[in-house]
């Protein structure tokens, strides 16, 4: 009897933990049907990847990333340039190729001129004027980029305490004293300052600016009034010829995000890709690591939060003295190895920094492309750091990609642009191209005034 009763226990134990086997599977197989139907990324995103290749054979195991943050370089460039010897100007604007290649030419100026830059003196409009036409080297960057951080990286770190300002528009150009001075145009308060350097004219930078001759380009304020141009702001760099921008694709990099670029993404922020905190949202992903969140959304935004003071991922030193340096460094090696990592054919450029009423300085960057800035939609910018108390507390970055069709556009000549300009709006304003991207799957340049 004992014998039976034994048998039938064993028999019990073996139903039972058959019955559990069958529920752990049940379960299993609800929580992979649940994560098929979710539709926020296609069920690409790595945190659920992890659970689904419980289901997977092993041969489909997405490849381990090879990624390393920091892999771009810092490198901002001039979208525009112009070149003066005193009698003919060559000038060069919505043409990367071309401006890229005067840029590694005469570059050479700007370091030592940013090298050995005195401290700064107030000059009129007039002396900048006489600068522009002196002979000379015009840069423009589009955004206000600090001058310390500017020769820092063309100058391999090194630092000059005279440079305090920061500046879209520089001239390296001779006076009429015979010497070389650097001037540039402090938007911040909207004065202009001149610094006085040791440049060589002599046997050195008159060698570099000879023989390219002109091209027919001007400054509207060298243009007699009544020339159709008067509407606009005096220091718009007029092209002799018509304008054919390229045409791009656009793409977002994160609509269908692959696990090996998610991870890649994670790593470039500096967070954890194993991290067990990841849970999803509408449209997208959320990390947190303590209090920190970040946000991964299908619709190429990612945002961070800090979530308190005592979060110190991006700290940032070297402020206490006013200078832009240390938060450009490293707000724009952030920006640099994400979205500019991704985004194709564009450029990024530093729009600029400002001050806001509670005391911290946002920090903006843009997309440029061919020489002409993108707006995105909704106004938003490629990147967009918040600094408060030493350390990056919010940041909003909005990735695309872009890409050339092959395919030309044709826009109005300018002095058209300008008359439809002055219809508008008289008050002198700067007639740039513009790509505006509307979220759909190309862009195209088209005049605007800002």
């Amino acid at each position: 009897m004992d014998g039976n009763k034994r048998g039938r226990r064993r028999h019990r134990r073996g139903i039972e933990t058959l019955k559990s086997i069958l529920i752990l599977l049940l379960s299993l197989s609800a929580i992979y049907l649940t994560l098929l139907a979710l539709d926020y990324s296609k069920v690409s995103w790595a945190p659920l990847q992890g659970v689904l290749s419980l289901f997977r054979p092993e041969t489909e195991q997405a490849p381990e990333n090879t990624f390393t943050p920091g892999q771009s370089s810092i490198s901002p460039r001039p979208v525009r340039m112009a070149v003066c010897d005193g009698v003919d100007r060559f000038a060069s604007q919505y043409d990367t190729q071309q401006t890229d290649q005067m840029f590694d030419e005469l570059s050479i100026l700007l370091t030592e001129s940013l090298a050995s830059a005195a401290a700064p003196q107030q000059i009129t409009e007039d002396a900048w004027r006489d600068a522009l036409q002196a002979p000379g080297v015009w840069f423009d960057f589009l955004g206000a980029v600090p001058l310390d951080a500017l020769y820092a990286w063309l100058g391999d770190g090194g630092s000059n305490p005279s440079l305090t300002h920061a500046a879209r528009r520089i001239v390296v150009a001779l006076d009429d004293g015979g010497q070389v001075r650097l001037s540039y145009h402090n938007e911040s308060d909207g004065l202009y300052y001149a610094c006085d350097t040791t440049v060589v004219y002599t046997g050195h930078m008159d060698a570099l600016i000879s023989g390219y001759g002109s091209n027919g380009v001007s400054f509207v304020f060298e243009l007699a009034d009544g020339s159709g141009y008067d509407s606009l702001d005096p220091y718009v760099l007029l092209s002799a010829g018509s304008l054919q921008p390229p045409v791009y694709h656009v793409s977002n990099p994160l609509s269908d995000i692959s696990e090996s670029m998610l991870s890649a993404l994670q790593q470039a922020v500096s967070f954890q890709p194993q991290s067990n905190s990841v849970y999803p949202v509408a449209n997208g992903i959320r990390i947190r690591e303590g209090r920190e969140t970040l946000e991964i959304s299908g619709d190429g935004t990612v945002i961070y939060h800090a979530g308190d003071s005592d979060a110190y991922r991006y700290p940032i030193s070297g402020t206490d003295d006013g200078r832009l340096f240390a938060l450009t460094e490293v707000t724009w090696r952030l920006a640099a190895d994400t979205v500019g990592r991704w985004c194709g054919t564009a450029r990024l450029y530093l729009i600029g920094a400002e001050e806001q009423d509670d005391g911290s300085i946002q920090l903006s960057y843009g997309y440029s492309l061919n020489g002409a800035e993108v707006a995105l939609p909704g106004g938003n910018c490629a990147a967009r750091f918040t600094v408060r108390d030493g350390q990056i507390s919010d940041y909003v970055l909005y990735f695309r990609s872009y890409e050339q069709t092959g395919q030309t556009s044709l826009v109005m000549r300018e002095r058209q642009a300008a008359a439809a300009l002055d219809a508008l709006d008289p008050e002198g304003r700067e007639l740039v191209l513009c790509y505006s991207d509307t979220g759909g799957e190309s862009v195209q340049a088209g005049w605007i005034a800002r």
